[in-house]
């Protein structure tokens, strides 16, 4: 008997062990951070299933499978012990909106499809993109043009892209800055924020910068210098 004691009271200790980790380490408090624009509802029917669990016992799979259909690319899980958990969740790097009839896609620098939504509530810019070339193959060119659009202060309602990589932007105000191929694309971009901040572009317009006379530049600028 009393050789089976210690046995039996590490079997005790080991079971009251879990028990309190449990009990007492269970998931009690969830603190939300991160920019991913998850919906309410969706937090809360996280939450409910969180709530009571062992904290050592939740993953990120775990919840990032909950979170499908939230615009959520990167989920981080950090424990405070003893009872609170924080997730942290941050959106993807969102291009534009691919259109379908009064729709459309959100799409990422990846060109993966993210959300479905109503073109009249989305404030990113509109992806003309050939239908006969994977969106995928088109982001490079887009987010070129994006990032030079940036740069230069321009904003961009919309872009066009051709199969063979000729580039437009539609601005706010109503008008196209035809730019043609990627050859000199930001001197392009800055002669047609030139034309337009001195109102030489009009509503409704289309400005063919596709082949900008580079050398009368050239040729202005030596004169100046004689």
């Amino acid at each position: 008997m009393r050789r089976g004691c210690p046995k039996l009271l590490k079997f005790v200790l080991v079971v009251a062990i879990i028990a309190l980790l449990t009990k007492g380490m269970s998931v009690r408090r969830i603190v939300w951070e991160g920019c991913a624009p998850i919906s309410f509802g969706t937090m809360v029917a996280v939450n409910e299933r969180l709530i009571g669990r062992p904290i050592w016992l939740v993953s990120e799979k775990q919840v990032r499978h909950w979170l499908e259909g939230e615009l959520v690319e990167r989920i981080e899980i950090r424990r405070k012990f003893p009872w609170t958990l924080i997730i942290i969740a941050e959106p993807p790097d969102l291009v534009g909106v691919v259109p379908e009839g009064a729709q459309g896609y959100v799409v990422d620098e990846r060109g993966r499809r993210w959300r479905k939504v109503p073109l009249s509530v989305t404030c990113l810019p509109f992806l003309m993109l050939p239908s006969d070339v994977p969106v995928q193959k088109c982001m490079a060119a887009v987010k070129r043009v994006l990032e030079l659009c940036c740069h230069e202060g321009i904003s961009v309602r919309a872009i066009w892209l051709s199969r063979f990589g000729e580039a437009a932007v539609y601005l706010p105000e109503g008008c196209w800055l035809r730019l043609g191929n990627p050859t000199a694309l930001k001197l392009k971009l800055q002669l047609g924020k030139l034309l337009h901040r001195n109102r030489l572009v009009p509503s409704n317009a289309v400005v063919d910068l596709s082949v900008p006379k580079v050398i009368s530049l050239w040729e202005i600028e030596s004169e100046q210098r004689r």
